[in-house]
C-alpha cells in the first residue's frame, strides 16, 4: 500500500524497538537441538522471524505463548513429513540456518522461498555442508533446495566470505550431528549463535587471535604488530557440545534502532532507544554516528543471556562525509541504506566501498539506493562495489520505490521526513519483514 510521508519540524523521542531479529531466528531454530525448554522474552512479531518459528514447529518444537514469553519445547526427535517443503518466505537467515540443522539430522526436506529469496546465493552453504557429507540439490545454487541429511564428518573451514549465516549453519550442522566443527573468520561477523550456545550450554570454544610484536626486518630498532594466524577468530564445537535450555532475553534490535537515530542525526534532534542490543559485532552504526559528528550517550549497560544491552541516546549535529570500506562495511552491511540517506544531508562526498553483498540482498540495494537518492535531487554514482554520494544540496520530496525491500522502505521513509514537501513510499507493507510497527514508531518522532 502506498504511504504519504510529510515533513516534520522537530525530532525528539524515547522509544523501545522490537526484539533483535538475528537473535530471535537463532532462538527459534536452536530449540530443535536443545535438551530442555527455552523460554524466550521479547520475541519480535516480524514476518521473517515467524518463518523460523513456524519451521521449528513443523520439525517438532512445541510453541506456547505465556504472557509476554514464548516457551519452546524441543522434540524428543526431530522429524520431517514425507516430501516436506518449508517456505522460508523472504528470510535468508531461516533458509541458511535451517539448512545446517536438516543436513545434520538425518532428515530430507526441500526449502523454498519467495522470488527475492530465490535469487539469493546458497552455494556458500552448499559447498561446506556437502564437504561434511550432506546432500544438497539446488538449481545453480538457488532455492528451491532439496537437502538430504545424515551423520556428518568433522569440518575445519575458513569462511571465504564474511557471513554469520554460513558460520551459524555449519555450527548448527555439527551440533545436530554431534560432530566437530571449527570455523575460522578473517573478518569478524555477528556472533549471536556462539553466544547463545555458550549461555545455554557447554563445550564451545571461541579463540580470538591477538596481534603480537616482532622486530621490524627493515629497521631492527623498531617493533611492529603482526597477526600470528591468517584469521581473527576461531569457533569450535565438539561431539560433547550441547544446549541445555534456559531463558533467552532478546534486546531491542540495533539495526531497527538505527533508523530512528538517523532521524536524530539528520535533524539535529535527540532520540533515545531503551534496552537496545550492544553486541560488539553490531555496534558499527554507533561508531559511524560518532564519526560523522553526532553525540552518543550510553547508559544502563547490562548483559543478559550472553548479550550486552543498554540505553542509547543520539544527539544530532552537523553531519560530515565519511569513507566506508573493508571490515567497516561488513559491520554496517544492514545499515548501509540509511547511512546513504544520512550522507545526502552531510557536507561533502560519502564513499562506500566493498559492498558487493548488497547486490544480493532482498533487492539490489546499491541500485535501489542510487535510484531513490536521484529522485531526491542528490548526485549519486554506483561504483563497482559501492556508492559515491554528494550531500548537502537542496532536496525535494519524491515518490520513492521500496523495491520490495524493507530496509530500502524504512531508510527513505526516514529521509522523507526532512525533505521539502511530501513524499510517498510505493509499498509500506514490506517493513513487516523486520518491524511491523515501524510507521507507528516513526510517528513518535514528531510528538
Amino acid at each position: 500500500m502506498k504511504r504519504e510521508i510529510k515533513p516534520i519540524r522537530g525530532c525528539e523521542a524515547t522509544l523501545m524497538v522490537p526484539g533483535d531479529k538475528s537473535i530471535a531466528h537463532r532462538a527459534a531454530l536452536l530449540s530443535l537441538l536443545s535438551r530442555g525448554p527455552l523460554t524466550v522474552v521479547n520475541f519480535p512479531d516480524s514476518e521473517d522471524c515467524a518463518r523460523s518459528l513456524s519451521a521449528a514447529e513443523r520439525f517438532g518444537t512445541g510453541v506456547e505463548r505465556v504472557e509476554d514469553r514464548l516457551v519452546l519445547t524441543p522434540p524428543a526427535t526431530i522429524t520431517a513429513e514425507p516430501e516436506m517443503n518449508v517456505d522460508c518466505g523472504n528470510s535468508g537467515t531461516t533458509a541458511r540456518l535451517l539448512s545446517g540443522i536438516i543436513a545434520g539430522s538425518k532428515l530430507e526436506a526441500t526449502l523454498c522461498g519467495d522470488s527475492s529469496l530465490s535469487r539469493r546465493p546458497m552455494k556458500r552453504i552448499i559447498d561446506p555442508l556437502s564437504e561434511m557429507g550432506a546432500e544438497l540439490f539446488a538449481d545453480e545454487g538457488h532455492l528451491p533446495m532439496r537437502i538430504r541429511g545424515g551423520k556428518l564428518m568433522p569440518l575445519e573451514y575458513t569462511l571465504p566470505v564474511a557471513s554469520a549465516q554460513v558460520k551459524s549453519a555449519l555450527l548448527l550442522a555439527g551440533l545436530a550431528s554431534n560432530c566437530s566443527v571449527t570455523v575460522r573468520e578473517k573478518t569478524l561477523t555477528r556472533d549471536h549463535t556462539e553466544r547463545m550456545i555458550e549461555a545455554l550450554g557447554q563445550n564451545i570454544t571461541i579463540r580470538d587471535i591477538k596481534p603480537v610484536y616482532e622486530t621490524d626486518p627493515v629497521d631492527p630498532r623498531k617493533r611492529r604488530q603482526v597477526m600470528p594466524e591468517d584469521f581473527k577468530r576461531e569457533i569450535s564445537i565438539s561431539p560433547q557440545t550441547q544446549v541445555d535450555g534456559g531463558e533467552i532475553s532478546i534486546p531491542g534490535d540495533i539495526s531497527t534502532a538505527s533508523y530512528f537515530w538517523a532521524a536524530a542525526a539528520i535533524s539535529g534532534g535527540t532520540v533515545t532507544v531503551k534496552n537496545v542490543g550492544l553486541n560488539p559485532t553490531r555496534t558499527g552504526f554507533i561508531d559511524h554516528l560518532r564519526a560523522v559528528g553526532c553525540k552518543v550517550e550510553i547508559t544502563d549497560r547490562e548483559t543478559l543471556s550472553g548479550e550486552p544491552r543498554g540505553t542509547v541516546t543520539v544527539i544530532g549535529q552537523r553531519l560530515r562525509a565519511r569513507k566506508i570500506a573493508g571490515e567497516t562495511t561488513v559491520n554496517l552491511i544492514d545499515e548501509i541504506p540509511v547511512i546513504a540517506v544520512m550522507a545526502a544531508f552531510a557536507d561533502g562526498t560519502t564513499v562506500i566501498r566493498d559492498a558487493d553483498e548488497l547486490k544480493v540482498k532482498e533487492s539490489n540495494r546499491l541500485q535501489a539506493i542510487e535510484h531513490n537518492l536521484r529522485l531526491m535531487g542528490i548526485k549519486c554514482g554506483t561504483l563497482a562495489d559501492g556508492l559515491a554520494i554528494e550531500g548537502g544540496t537542496e532536496m525535494s520530496g519524491a515518490d520513492f520505490m521500496s523495491f520490495g525491500d524493507h530496509r530500502i522502505s524504512m531508510a527513505f521513509s526516514v529521509g522523507a521526513l526532512f525533505l521539502t514537501g511530501p513524499s510517498t513510499i510505493d509499498d509500506d507493507s514490506v517493513v513487516a519483514a523486520s518491524c511491523p510497527t515501524f510507521y507507528d514508531l516513526l510517528k513518535q518522532l514528531s510528538q
